[in-house]
């Protein structure tokens, strides 16, 4: 809320201030000239434009000698912002002096930006005209001087302002805020003492929540030695914006005695707030506060449990696997995910060696948590159990199994994983242990000889086996999987062929393009086709450089042998504009069996680039309008033509 508050304050001030210099910022800066000759443009009969440019540029080169021509200005409605800004940047003293003999001659909007002015110079010496001004009549007078008042955060200045929070109904907030950015300063200033006087102030006046919000915030950042006392009224509070200051001090503070503190609201508060509150000790990561959320956890309150087993995660060590175990195989869903989770992300050294020995010892649900754990944990001593238990017969202690090795494994463990899945040939467990040695593969550090394990098994296998293998070489990847897989769609294996060029048309990296445009060109005629498509879709999918694909395109073309093909390098070119894709497109357009693909291809990419290369545009929609039959292609074509001759 002080946030908000602050921002909100800043933008109001940056729209009273910068709009005038908005209105001149818009022209370039006028014509480097000397003072006198700048000096001159004002006191002539120029135009408000060069008056204003005149003005711009004093701001920076005005010295003293600007100030009284400046001054002048200051009354005229048009010019007054000018003159401001071209007198708020000179350093001279006679600015202020200036300022200060305007704040009384002055009334309304010019008024209005003086006492802006003087805030922003902070002149001390105009506390008292401001304090008069403050007093007046014309409320956005006031206003403005209040504001200008919490800027120069002088001693009477604040007396002035903290007058006011009990003054005019329609002036409390203005001198509120005014009272936050004298205590902004104060505390710049070290002036914490001082500062947060201020602050008890606002927090006595009758002022919006916000404004009260603030307040509290302050004392605090102003370093109030009762923080705890404060802590806990605002917990305490019914107001619910309060409770919320309340929890943010307690998810901050660092004094050792606030979880003690929190610990003893805790059956104070009511449920709903117990919960947030139960949430707070666990962010704080304070282990004083474990007994505590292990009695919460064994509420009757279905909410406070599950916010307390929630916490244990984070908060609790070995000794509360039990209770996490408890909790994760009861019938209660949302309870049971969440204990789980917090078993997951347990801390402390012994927890995995006593969530191994459970596994070996549980049956029932307890195992299936067990093992959910483990494989997401990533225990290895649970490796072996997990192994057996893909034999089991329980299918979901199976699958469970399954999946929680392709998160552990590996590469020791790595083969007789991979044996254990041609072993299940078809089977009803063969997809999951498929699907966790992908989970396996990604994961393994030392790629090549991960994809030596399954290069090896490739051999004397069945057809649909070699499939196998070879798509988990997609996700194990590098240099050894796609030098082996190039090696097999090469040689005499037809099956082993097949099984590669599948897998080649399916690789997660740009790096198979050279491999498969090879085999495009000179591989096992049967899967050329294959081949080329994969190495288009490389094209598609990949970020690769403007030039890298362009060059690709080009050799997709030539390696082509069917239309079908060739339709597809065209479609892709459209994907990816621009001028050199249009004129590696144009050839195409008398070739009769690709002139209607090649002008649809021509008019999509013109219409991206015409604004960006009208010259590209007019150099081949002509052609199109003379390849096509197609109504539609001719119209927009000659729509390019039209927007893309010169203006």
């Amino acid at each position: 809320m002080f946030i908000f508050r602050s921002l909100c304050r800043v933008a109001v001030l940056i729209a009273v201030l910068i709009f005038p210099l908005a209105a001149i910022g818009q022209q370039p800066l006028p014509a480097e000239g000397d003072e006198s000759q700048l000096l001159a443009v004002l006191k002539s009969d120029a135009e408000l434009f060069d008056k204003a440019k005149a003005c711009q540029r004093l701001a920076i080169i005005g010295t003293s000698k600007s100030v009284p021509a400046l001054a002048e200005l200051l009354a005229d409605k048009n010019l007054s912002h000018y003159a401001r800004f071209g007198l708020e940047s000179n350093p001279s003293e006679e600015v202020d002096q200036a300022f200060r003999k305007a704040l009384g001659e002055l009334k309304g909007r010019q008024l209005v930006g003086v006492i802006n002015s003087v805030g922003v110079r902070k002149d001390t010496q105009a506390v008292d005209a401001l304090l008069s001004a403050s007093a007046g009549d014309d409320d956005e007078v006031a206003g403005a001087a209040l504001s200008a008042l919490g800027a120069l955060a002088t001693p009477k200045a604040i007396v002035g302002i903290q007058q006011s929070l009990n003054g005019k109904p329609s002036l409390r907030v203005t001198a509120a805020d005014a009272c936050l950015t004298a205590a902004d300063n104060l505390l710049t200033q070290k002036k914490n003492e001082d500062a947060a006087s201020v602050f008890a102030a606002l927090r006595e006046a009758e002022l919006p929540m916000h404004m009260n919000v603030a307040s509290r915030f302050g004392q605090i950042r102003a370093g109030s030695q009762n923080v705890n006392e404060l802590m806990n009224s605002y917990l305490a509070n019914k107001d619910h914006d309060l409770f919320r200051i309340g929890l943010e001090l307690a998810h901050n503070l660092t004094d050792a005695n606030t979880t003690g503190q929190l610990v003893k609201q805790l059956d104070s508060l009511p449920a709903d707030r117990r919960v947030l509150l139960i949430h707070v000790l666990g962010e704080r990561g304070d282990a004083s506060a474990l007994e505590a959320v292990i009695k919460a956890s064994e509420s009757s309150d279905a909410d406070m449990q599950v916010a307390a087993i929630r916490v244990l995660g984070s908060l609790g060590d070995v000794s509360v696997v039990p209770i996490l175990l408890k909790a994760a195989v009861s019938v209660d869903a949302t309870l049971s995910t969440t204990a789980r989770d917090s078993l997951v992300i347990l801390g402390g050294d012994d927890v995995d060696t006593s969530l191994s020995q459970r596994l070996e010892k549980s049956d029932g649900r307890e195992r299936l948590v067990l093992v959910d754990v483990a494989g997401r944990r990533g225990i290895t001593s649970a490796i072996p159990l997990l192994l057996k238990f893909v034999s089991a017969d329980d299918q979901q202690l199976r699958d469970s199994a399954i999946d929680g090795l392709g998160m552990t494994v590996g590469l020791k463990d790595f083969p007789p994983l991979v044996d254990k899945m041609l072993a299940m040939g078809s089977s009803e467990s063969a997809k999951p242990m498929k699907e966790a040695l992908r989970k396996a593969c990604q994961r393994m550090g030392d790629r090549n000889a991960a994809a030596s394990v399954l290069l090896d098994r490739t051999v004397g296998v069945s057809a649909s086996a070699q499939i196998e293998l070879m798509d988990l070489l997609i996700y194990v990847g590098g240099e050894k999987a796609l030098s082996g897989l190039q090696a097999a769609a090469k040689g005499e294996d037809d099956a082993a062929a097949d099984a590669a060029t599948q897998a080649l048309g399916k690789w997660l990296t740009p790096d198979v393009a050279p491999v498969l445009l090879d085999l495009a060109q000179s591989g096992n005629r049967k899967y050329q086709v294959r081949c080329l498509r994969g190495y288009i879709r490389v094209i598609r999918q990949f970020g690769l450089l403007p030039g890298q694909r362009l060059q690709m395109s080009k050799q997709a073309f030539a390696a082509a042998t069917r239309d079908e093909e060739r339709n597809l390098v065209l479609d892709t070119l459209t994907r990816f504009p621009s001028a050199q894709g249009l004129r590696m497109i144009t050839p195409h357009l008398k070739t009769p069996a690709l002139s209607e693909e090649a002008s649809k291809a021509a008019v999509t990419i013109a219409e991206k680039i015409v604004n960006s290369d009208p010259n590209s545009v007019a150099a081949v929609m002509p052609k199109v309008v003379a390849a096509t039959k197609n109504p539609d292609i001719v119209s927009r074509a000659k729509v390019l033509i039209t927007r893309s001759k010169p203006k």
